[in-house]
């Protein structure tokens, strides 16, 4: 008896120290310009259930608009789909996911010298401009952190103003830094489509580098990403809050950066610290999204619970990008997973809105029994 439990306990080990093995791994895997393969159930998802929710997304009987959907767990890229006539093999319009990239170029910025912090004034990176409108104290006192929070003190109430500075002829980025200020900085939250478009000119200003360039060099290809294409925006500026094309797969490799705290392939591209300050609260938004209540807002990054139940409670468990017309990056550390949905642009609001749900009703439980 005695030799039978220490053969048994002999093996348990075994099995353990593999899982262990097999996860630390994982963490030090890193994808190429392909992700590697793997079936889900091999990593913990149901498969049966993940396809029988793939069969509802290519009947049409959940989602209509839906032009990809991935999901990569363990570094493995488990769920690869795509509908309509979208096959994932040309870069996808991001919307405003656009403006997650935007903050991530700016912590790029910052681990690269390029600017010491985010307590630098937003009105220092423009020296070209002598004279800026409505000039007063609390526009002198916006600062870095303050624009990737959305809390500029500008009275940017709605985006019929990002209609307007789309269509305005002239220096857009002057447009924004003339725009009034309603409050200080820091205080008053309003979802600012002008501000991430400024951060286009100031990581510009800030580099000595056009935008794109400097977001190819320093972000793209350390992570093998070949896809991106840009909208422009003004004077060769691309258009950093909605203007950004990438392929599904590589939208994926953005969140997967997130997962490794900012490091990709043993160098660090974002500082650690910076991870968690982006998808840490810094506002809490009361208006009902999908149901949710209470969702939060990092750098750029919205953030909510894991816990279906405890949906309408702050929490900072999945780190989400969201673009118009539907296109998501889901991050969720807790089961090491990225989930990305892509859709067209003749998906209406609810449409839109749609994959917040389907993670919820559909993917989660896959991953959970």
């Amino acid at each position: 008896m005695k030799s039978f439990y220490q053969t048994f306990g002999f093996y348990l080990f075994l099995l353990l120290l593999s899982l262990k093995t097999a996860v630390a791994q994982s963490k030090d895997y890193y994808p190429d310009e392909k992700w590697r393969v793997s079936a889900p159930e091999a990593q913990g998802i149901n498969s049966k259930k993940i396809n029988d929710f793939i069969s509802l997304l290519r009947a049409g009987r959940i989602q209509k608009p839906i032009t990809s959907f991935a999901i990569v767990k363990n570094g493995y890229l488990v769920v690869d789909e795509t509908f309509g006539n979208y096959n994932g093999n040309t870069p996808h319009t991001l919307q405003s996911v656009t403006k997650s990239i935007t903050a991530t170029l700016v912590g790029v910025a910052i681990e690269q010298g390029f600017i010491q912090s985010t307590e630098q004034k937003i009105i220092s990176f423009f020296p070209e401009y002598s004279s800026i409108a409505n000039m007063d104290n609390h526009k002198r006192d916006l600062d870095l952190e303050d624009a990737l929070t959305m809390r500029t003190g500008q009275a940017w109430t709605g985006e019929s103003h990002l209609d307007a500075l789309n269509r305005y002829p002239g220096d857009r980025m002057k447009y924004v830094l003339d725009y009034k200020m309603e409050t200080s900085p820091g205080k008053k939250w309003y979802y600012n489509s002008g501000i991430a478009i400024l951060l286009g000119g100031l990581l510009q200003n800030a580099s000595g580098m056009y935008t794109q360039e400097f977001a190819q060099k320093y972000l793209f290809d350390p992570m093998q990403i070949s896809s991106a294409n840009w909208r422009w925006s003004h004077r060769g500026i691309p258009h950093t809050g909605g203007g950004l094309f990438l392929k599904p797969k590589d939208m994926a490799k953005i969140g997967y950066l997130y997962l490794r705290n900012g490091n990709w392939k043993g160098k660090q591209l974002l500082p650690e610290w910076w991870v968690k300050k982006a998808t840490t609260r810094h506002v809490t938004y009361t208006e009902d999204i999908a149901g949710i209540s209470q969702l939060s807002y990092g750098y750029m990054w919205w953030l909510m619970s894991l816990d279906k139940k405890a949906r309408n409670q702050v929490s900072t468990e999945i780190f989400m990008a969201y673009g118009h017309w539907g296109q998501f990056i889901f991050i969720i550390p807790r089961y090491d997973m990225v989930v990305v949905f892509t859709n067209s642009s003749s998906a209406s609001y609810a449409e839109e809105l749609k994959p917040i749900s389907l993670l919820f009703d559909y993917v989660l439980p896959a991953v959970e029994g």
